[in-house]
């Protein structure tokens, strides 16, 4: 399981019965993360960050960190990824308004811009479509 707080995002193996936490990345200075996720099979982490207003993602151990989206963006505060597509999609209270783009931080696109009010979080059914 990764989870994060205000200044770390860390791992507990649910596994291994000790269920003590391991930080992945230290956030310094203004970064403040408000969601994750994880893509196992990169080994990667995306977080949103709400003081910035950006997209980011590193390797799990912090290093080779990315800012995949910053312009017009406020206040990302949900995010989720279509791992098989390769999507990112994410929600901005800010700017009132549901985006999406690749995880190498390409291809982005306005999704939904009207009849929402401050979205907060996002889940995907990839199952549906």
């Amino acid at each position: 399981m990764v989870y994060t707080d205000a200044k770390t995002t860390a791992v507990i193996d649910l596994a291994g019965g000790s269920f003590t936490s391991q930080v992945l990345i230290y956030h310094f200075g203004i970064q403040q993360p408000a969601s994750i996720d994880y893509v196992p099979h990169e080994d990667r982490v995306y977080w949103s960050d709400i003081l910035q207003g950006m997209i980011l993602s590193a390797f799990s151990n912090g290093t080779s960190m990315k800012i995949l989206f910053s312009c017009d963006i406020i206040s990302p505060l949900g995010m989720a990824i279509d791992k098989a597509g390769r999507n990112l999609y994410w929600t901005d209270s800010g700017t009132k308004r549901i985006e999406v783009g690749r995880v190498d931080g390409t291809k982005r696109k306005v999704l939904i811009t009207d009849g929402i009010d401050k979205p907060i979080a996002i889940i995907l059914d990839i199952p549906r479509g």
